[in-house]
């Protein structure tokens, strides 16, 4: 099995290949990591990783400019229904757009948008919450018979670090939350493509 970590100028590439590595090794899986940008190379691939490290805008433009990339991902994800990991800002970009910055368009694979989490209230020390939401957070499962829960418990703990929060009206696609102010979107996903926050 090939697995590719897309590389457009934006994620700690190296630390989620390392995570993969171990991953695979631990679990005794024959899988081929490549780090790539070749349009050839992703095409090939059969599981695909996104990674976002910055602002939406600037991840989105990283996108653009590989010509034909995002159509690309669009018809390997949504037609050939391969598997696809969005992590972090990789994640933000399934939605239909964000309002970081100025509203930018995401994919639109699944519905909804990313908005700054309010910072209003008080945490369980009594001091005012901060923005980014910054640490570590456990997940409260939305829907327990996802295959990606599988071998987590919702007393792990998950680091997090972000400002703008998926708003959905579609629960169906919301897979686990985190409380930080507010309820957030930690993972969320559609059939064959997932995306995690953390």
């Amino acid at each position: 099995m090939n697995l590719v970590i897309i590389d457009y100028g934006s994620g700690n590439l190296r630390s989620v290949e390392n995570a993969f590595k171990n991953a695979i090794k631990k679990n005794n899986l024959k899988f081929k990591i490549q780090i790539t940008d070749k349009l050839n190379t992703i095409s090939k691939a059969d599981h695909l990783v996104l990674p976002g490290v910055g602002s939406f805008h600037d991840c989105k433009k990283g996108l653009e400019d590989i010509e034909g990339l995002i159509n690309l991902l669009t018809n390997e994800v949504i037609n050939k229904r391969k598997k696809f990991l969005g992590i972090c800002v990789g994640m933000q970009l399934m939605a239909n757009y964000s309002l970081e910055k100025h509203r930018t368009d995401g994919f639109c694979w699944l519905d909804g948008f990313f908005k700054k989490i309010k910072a209003k209230g008080l945490d369980y020390l009594g001091k005012n919450y901060k923005i980014p939401h910054m640490g570590w957070n456990n997940l409260q499962f939305e829907h327990d018979d996802h295959p990606v829960l599988e071998n987590i418990f919702e007393n792990e703990q998950f680091y997090f670090v972000h400002s703008y929060a998926l708003e959905s009206k579609k629960n169906n696609q919301i897979i686990a939350t985190t409380n930080y102010i507010q309820k957030i979107p930690a993972i969320i996903g559609k059939e064959n493509y997932i995306g995690v926050q953390f």
